[in-house]
């Protein structure tokens, strides 16, 4: 078989060292892998002998598939999602598709992805394995990026869903930060009804609130922030409310491992900025 032809333009160095590392040193007993920059113009040359006779270029093809996929899926992300943003939601600022492309790009490359992302995450492989030995098959010469341009549409349809869930979560990181910086601001204007407030997380998700002298506040206050609730509401949105009206000075918060929801502690970090300590008694 002759040797697979790339074409990988200003990425050649990098993707010769990717090849290098998961072909050559990666390799098996028995094959071995040639991986050679034949010009300086981008072109490198890959090829595959093993030592035994009856050797398939079939399994060459599929293990370089494998391997370009991992290289295209990464290098090349930034550059699709970044067309995307700008062809779907070009009316967003230049700094706002940046953070959604970071949001993007974060979800289909953490590591830690729950059992749905991670099938998610083998298909999307799986299919640009597949275009990728398809094409291989019948030639010997590929242009990385014209290839992840016009024969990966199916890839690109399923980041374009990438995107449009990335942008979601960042309206709703926006809404969130505008939601807080209105709190911070109401929580500056208020006169402080404490000089100190202790809040105990307790095991069954409630919370303990007790002044500087640890000294239970009164439950007055908190049936008089939950009279509109009709008796259901949140045990952390009480805390909220509360901290928000008391407009402590200082905010002591223990037993923070058994908090569960860490985007409380957050928020109270957050509007109550330079107030708060945190303790893990």
């Amino acid at each position: 078989m002759q040797p697979v032809q790339i074409v990988a333009g200003d990425g050649a160095n990098k993707l010769l060292d990717f090849l290098k590392k998961e072909l050559i040193e990666a390799s098996k007993d028995g094959e071995v892998f040639k991986v050679n920059q034949e010009q300086d113009d981008g072109l490198i040359a890959v090829e595959c002998t093993k030592k035994e006779k009856n050797r398939e270029s079939k399994s060459f093809v599929q293990q370089l598939s494998q391997v370009l996929a991992d290289y295209l899926m990464t290098a090349y992300d930034g550059m699709l999602l970044n067309r995307i943003t700008k062809k779907n939601y070009g009316y967003l600022r230049p700094d706002e598709r940046r953070d959604i492309i970071l949001i993007a790009q974060k979800k289909i490359r953490e590591s830690e992805q729950d059992f749905f992302d991670t099938i998610i995450r083998m298909r999307r492989k799986n299919m640009v394995i597949k275009k990728l030995s398809d094409f291989l098959d019948q030639n010997n010469h590929i242009i990385l990026e014209g290839f992840v341009t016009f024969r990966m549409q199916e890839y690109v349809d399923e980041l374009e869903e990438v995107v449009d869930w990335a942008v979601r979560q960042y309206l709703i990181e926006k809404e969130y930060q505008e939601f807080i910086k209105l709190l911070t601001c109401f929580v500056q204007m208020q006169k402080p009804k404490f000089i100190c407030v202790h809040v105990i997380a307790e095991k069954d998700s409630s919370f303990s609130i007790y002044d500087q002298n640890m000294e239970r506040i009164s439950d007055q206050w908190i049936s008089d922030l939950s009279e509109d609730y009709d008796g259901i509401i949140k045990e952390e949105d009480l805390l909220i409310s509360f901290l928000i009206s008391a407009a402590p000075k200082q905010i002591i918060i223990h037993n923070i491992a058994e908090i569960k929801n860490k985007e409380l502690l957050d928020t109270i970090t957050q509007v109550f900025s330079g107030r708060v300590m945190a303790f893990n008694d």
